[in-house]
């Protein structure tokens, strides 16, 4: 039963991220709060301005620079868990709000992480794409591979 409740969850996250309008979450799974970014997205020509054009960006960054690429699957069930998919979130409750650091975006890096594990000219934590690929690195330093805290329910 606990395998099926699991999947029923990753399955309406998922649900909710087709929904996703100009990256606004019209669903709301999750546990981030909404906050006005520091400036608008932007999106490299070639990939649209939604959930999975940030997600397939961020990829291909990932790729060309020799980072392990994880499936946007993976990218997509954590980014559901972490902000409902809402590259505006922040969460201003937790432990690491309390001590001045808020997770912040698409996939609730704080910045001394987003700091060390961004890359040369993607450098804006409120940038779905640049938030994506902190994230990614970080987890595959951290925990061997994103696929590892991908499916979690609980922050990583």
């Amino acid at each position: 039963m606990r395998i099926s409740a699991r999947k029923t969850r990753i399955a309406v996250r998922v649900a909710v991220a087709a929904t996703l309008i100009g990256g606004v979450a019209v669903g709301t799974v999750g546990t981030a709060e909404a906050a006005a970014p520091a400036s608008a997205p932007a999106v490299t020509s070639g990939y649209s301005n939604s959930f999975y054009g940030w997600i397939a960006q961020a990829q291909s960054i990932l790729a060309a620079h020799g980072d392990h690429v994880p499936p946007a699957a993976a990218i997509a069930a954590r980014a559901m868990t972490e902000s409902s998919g809402n590259p505006s979130a922040e969460n201003n409750w937790d432990s690491n709000a309390a001590a001045g650091t808020p997770s912040i975006g698409l996939l609730q890096v704080i910045q001394p992480t987003f700091d060390t594990y961004s890359l040369p000219g993607y450098s804006n934590i409120w940038n779905p794409v640049d938030n994506i690929i902190a994230a990614v690195r970080y987890a595959n330093a951290r925990y061997g591979a994103f696929e590892n805290i991908a499916y979690g329910t609980n922050g990583y």
